[in-house]
């Protein structure tokens, strides 16, 4: 079997909020990566639940196992290409995505809102990478270990705790889409959760010395096989729950370090 280009490391954590709640995590994410005609694809996708609803989770879940499946089948088909993965995509996306939750909506007997969730998707192939966003959270990239950047800008709400929803009325108009045409080499996806020591808020760039450390075993290749847990110890500890009492969670990959086994 062919080795992945890509290291990869992922993990969520439960914030002290729904701990004491007695709730679940409300996050999820999918990474992985498919073969294509244009060689390997990474497909990366974070959501994070609204808090005030009953099934922000169950939208999350279902937003990310729709995103990566989708777009692993349209990417293996014989005349696609990531560039195909346009802002017209992104919004068809989200039609479709809305009325497969409403149809698990009308079935529980629930309605559309109940299961709110904020989204994030990368599609990062040889050459080229695409970003989708709507709502809060964070899609960051570097194309050589250096001057990360946020391939969507954050956006700035007039109002704590408001953002867009993947089942808003108004979320394919509000989708967020950016084109990176050149190879990339890290990118980092992360909920809200971790926003405040992600972000520099000063600069509304991220964080540096927060995310190059994380991604650092990555890049030089010699990630160990107890990483994911490592991370959920590190989200889960009081050092960052000092921080944020939400839900968090964090996809890294680079092939920096993936060039090396």
């Amino acid at each position: 079997m062919k080795k992945s280009q890509w290291c990869i490391a992922h993990a969520s954590a439960i914030g002290t909020a729904h701990i004491n709640q007695n709730t679940e995590c409300q996050d999820r994410f999918v990474c992985q990566t498919v073969e294509t005609k244009d060689g390997e694809i990474l497909i990366a996708a974070v959501a994070d639940g609204a808090g005030s609803t009953t099934d922000g989770q169950t939208g999350a879940e279902i937003a990310c196992k729709f995103f990566v499946e989708e777009v692993g089948n349209f990417l293996q088909l014989v005349a696609t290409s990531v560039h195909w993965l346009n802002l017209d995509f992104g919004k068809a996306w989200t039609w479709f995505i809305q009325k497969k939750i409403s149809k698990i909506a009308e079935k529980d007997k629930k309605n559309l809102r109940d299961y709110a969730s904020t989204f994030i998707g990368a599609v990062v192939g040889e050459k080229c990478a695409v970003f989708f966003q709507i709502g809060d959270g964070g899609a960051v990239f570097s194309r050589s270990g250096e001057n990360y950047q946020f391939a969507i800008e954050p956006e700035e709400s007039e109002y704590i705790n408001v953002t867009d929803f993947l089942t808003d009325e108004t979320a394919a108009e509000r989708i967020r889409f950016a084109i990176v045409e050149e190879k990339i080499e890290d990118i980092i996806l992360f909920s809200d959760g971790i926003a405040s020591v992600a972000v520099d808020f000063q600069t509304n760039q991220p964080h540096e010395p927060f995310l190059m450390p994380m991604i650092a075993p990555l890049r030089n290749g010699s990630a160990s096989n107890d990483l994911n847990e490592k991370l959920e110890k590190f989200l889960a500890s009081p050092k960052i729950n000092e921080k944020t009492d939400d839900d968090k969670t964090i996809i890294l990959a680079s092939r920096h370090g993936g060039s090396k086994k």
